[in-house]
């Protein structure tokens, strides 16, 4: 008996995630496990999504113009970006879209207290 409890212990060991693994995950608020695309290192300095202009905020990697635009018009409309997820209000920001460029924003406001 002792036996079998050991086994089977071992074989659930066995089918867990290593940790490494388990680290390139992002659980979405849907209940989805997300694995995201390899993220270019050379992707420069920090954009300030509360200050930066179309040209900037395209730098963020998966944002085009239109989304940029879209960030642009949610910021005029409801004011400064306070967490990262406030970005998920944005027609085509979503979890997976949010965690590629989470890393490469600033969230600090700009000189005029917006």
């Amino acid at each position: 008996m002792l036996l079998a409890v050991i086994s089977l212990a071992a074989c659930a060991a066995a089918a867990l995630p290593s940790a490494y693994e388990y680290s390139e995950r992002y659980r979405s608020v849907y209940g989805q496990d997300l694995i995201p695309e390899k993220i270019p290192e050379n992707r420069g300095g920090s954009v300030s999504v509360n200050a930066a202009g179309k040209e900037e905020l395209t730098e963020l990697y998966g944002v085009g113009e239109t989304i940029a635009e879209m960030i642009l018009a949610e910021r005029q409309k409801n004011g400064p970006y306070y967490y990262p997820e406030d970005l998920e209000a944005v027609r085509g920001i979503g979890p997976a879209t949010l965690l590629k460029f989470r890393s490469m924003i600033d969230l600090s406001l700009d000189e005029s207290g917006e």
